[in-house]
């Protein structure tokens, strides 16, 4: 019997020194990336100093030239986008972030579904912050999702386990080319077959997500000081009706700008501007970032 819970010891101990060592071997290799998303992600955590900031998802890391905008408001400009992310994640990079800088203006990009409503587990918007667990307010974000998250987060591989191969990659030569301002064009030209088949798809009931709009108030509220700006950028398809109800109502019992492009008929089912149906490529991305320059001047809407 002695013998049995020895080694059953002996084998948790090993388990335990794997996790240490895969889980430092990850760290090492993620905070000494050579660039990619996990480059990126360092800079917006411990690196960013730019005077306007771009928050939001995929929509605002293709969707947002921030060069145009340096040029345009004279103001230094990064692009804090990330694929398939939303308010959930970029609560928690605010956190961090605002201990060494705090932005003039912060333009977010509002994607519904990452945002607002019920969608996607909400596990998922955990992925780029497991790294960033024991720094500022970031673990309350994770017991709002799931209090049983205290006891993985115990795992140092656990931290690491959805970015094993992106983290390697990056180590060793970037998956993505993001630019040094942050921002990701995408090349090409839409697939109208693909784009109109998927346009059949039928629009499912929105429902507003109760711990989206509760994080999407605590940021507003963190963030007072910087000129806080919402916007949707373009879609091929427009927008559906009521898709962005809950952040029009919080902008004007709040006195935040939002400004709506998705369904603008300059870009709504205009191939040139577009890569897919829900993101602009290169030219679009362009374009829709002079018109969004320009619907803030004529608005008055500058720091």
């Amino acid at each position: 019997m002695k013998k049995f819970l020895l080694r059953i010891a002996i084998f948790f101990a090993i388990l335990v020194v794997i996790d240490r060592v895969a889980g430092y071997a990850f760290s090492y290799m993620s905070k000494h990336s050579k660039g990619g998303y996990v480059g990126h992600h360092n800079y917006i955590t411990d690196g960013v100093h730019e005077d306007v900031l771009i928050f939001g998802s995929s929509r605002a890391i293709h969707h947002y030239n921030p060069q145009i905008i340096a040029d345009s408001l004279g103001l230094s400009c990064y692009n804090c986008g990330q694929d398939g992310n939303g308010i959930l994640l970029f609560y928690g990079w605010w956190q961090i972030m605002k201990e060494h800088h705090k932005p003039k203006v912060i333009i977010y990009d509002i994607t519904s579904a990452f945002d607002l409503h019920v969608g996607e587990d909400n596990h998922k918007y955990l992925g780029w912050l497991k790294e960033s667990y024991e720094r500022a307010n970031v673990r309350e974000i994770f017991a709002a999702v799931d209090k049983t998250e205290k006891v993985k987060m115990l795992s140092q591989m656990y931290r690491y386990n959805s970015k094993f191969h992106e983290i390697a990659a990056d180590f060793i030569h970037p998956l993505h080319l993001v630019k040094e301002n942050g921002f990701l064009p995408l090349q090409g030209e839409v697939d109208t077959m693909r784009i109109r088949k998927d346009n059949n798809t039928p629009v499912e009931k929105i429902q507003d997500d109760s711990l989206k709009i509760a994080y999407m108030n605590k940021f507003i509220d963190d963030t007072e000081g910087v000129l806080l700006i919402f916007a949707a950028s373009p879609k091929w398809y427009g927008s559906v009706p009521g898709e962005f109800s809950a952040i029009r109502s919080i902008c004007e019992e709040r006195n935040i700008p939002f400004i709506d492009f998705s369904s603008d008929p300059k870009y709504v089912h205009n191939n040139d501007y577009f890569k897919d149906g829900t993101h602009l490529n290169a030219r679009g991305a362009d374009e829709f970032t002079r018109d969004l320059i320009r619907e803030l001047k004529s608005r008055d809407i500058t720091y």
